[in-house]
């Protein structure tokens, strides 16, 4: 018997960067992150960006990336590909599914020909 190997999503350098185009197309779709103590952010620092939990200062937080835990990230991304959607929307799920695709390989949820299907 073939044992499947599982391990906890970590936040790269690079899916940090890749997250800030996700997360500035989500905020434009409507989203917006409610702060809670121990959530994750990164602020950029030069060419790399720093990680904090967020402790009592979520009212300091204006311009910071939230980083969501990955299953929160599945979570958006089902929603936005199973609802009729504005392009907004769909431009999201699109850039959604290309992050999901490169930093989560193991997601099942992202089917990209189906996703990518329609022109916008």
């Amino acid at each position: 018997m073939t044992k499947r190997a599982f391990c906890n999503f970590r936040w790269t350098e690079e899916a940090i960067r890749d997250w800030e185009d996700c997360w500035a197309s989500l905020w434009e779709s409507g989203y917006k992150w409610e702060w809670s103590n121990r959530d994750l952010y990164a602020r950029r620092r030069g060419e790399s960006y720093d990680i904090f939990s967020v402790h009592n200062d979520a009212h300091r937080l204006d311009m910071a990336i939230p980083l969501p835990q990955i299953d929160t990230i599945r979570t958006i991304h089902r929603e936005l590909s199973g609802s009729v959607r504005s392009r907004p929307s769909r431009l999201s799920a699109e850039i959604l599914a290309l992050w999901l695709v490169k930093h989560s390989p193991s997601y099942e949820g992202v089917d990209y020909e189906h996703d990518h299907e329609e022109e916008y």
